[in-house]
């Protein structure tokens, strides 16, 4: 018995299959959590200043679960933007594009500058449309994102950045969703990397980050 078990937990594909299992599970008993919270109700979080929040799902995802994410944000006082992206296709110039367009649209409709929160491959996506169009964007926050993609370049240090991330992600394994712009801020929490969307530590994270980034 004690065999077998080693050779399953030594095959990489019973790892991938054991790792995909335990994202499809805990991200529920995350969700409970976040519901019975006080944080998801506001309490004990600043109140936003009604500027322009962008979402930014993961990869091959749609803005669907990120759903109480917005509503939270509504709540909190920001006024919530969806990305332009039916789903999220990858990191690509034609998806990084397709946000900026949306980014410039609401910059110049609003008159003031977007704070972008995205999750997984949404959170690279993110910093690279700010890499692109710093002066519409004031914060890029990722949550559990590969931000390996364009390190190479340095974000402008008029855009802040902070990086949320989990020790206990099984797809964006530690250190690829650290940020490694010189003025960003890196957050460690508890949770799994599709949770990191439901997560009430990270809500609590995210309205503090907000809150102490102004226009």
């Amino acid at each position: 018995m004690a065999t077998t078990r080693r050779s399953i937990l030594n095959d990489p594909r019973a790892r991938f299959a054991i790792a995909v299992l335990t994202e499809v599970i805990t991200p529920g008993f995350e969700f409970a959590m976040l519901l019975a919270d006080p944080v998801f109700w506001g309490v004990g979080v600043p109140r936003g200043d009604g500027h322009p929040v962008m979402l930014i799902p993961g990869l091959f995802a749609n803005d669907r679960y990120l759903t109480p994410l917005a509503d939270w944000l509504h709540r909190m006082g920001y006024r919530m933007i969806w990305s332009g992206l039916p789903v999220d296709p990858g990191f690509s110039p034609r998806a990084i594009a397709r946000i900026n367009e949306s980014l410039e649209r609401e910059h110049r409709e609003s008159g003031t500058r977007i704070s972008i929160i995205g999750h997984s491959m949404g959170g690279a996506l993110a910093r690279a449309a700010a890499l692109r169009n710093p002066n519409a964007v004031r914060h890029v926050i990722t949550l559990g994102s590969p931000l390996f993609f364009g390190a190479e370049q340095a974000l402008s240090r008029s855009v802040a950045m902070t990086a949320i991330h989990t020790p206990k992600d099984r797809i964006v394994r530690h250190p690829h969703a650290l940020a490694r712009d010189t003025h960003a801020e890196n957050i460690e929490v508890s949770g799994s990397h599709i949770g990191l969307a439901i997560n009430a530590e990270v809500y609590r994270h995210i309205g503090a980050a907000l809150s102490s980034c102004r226009a």
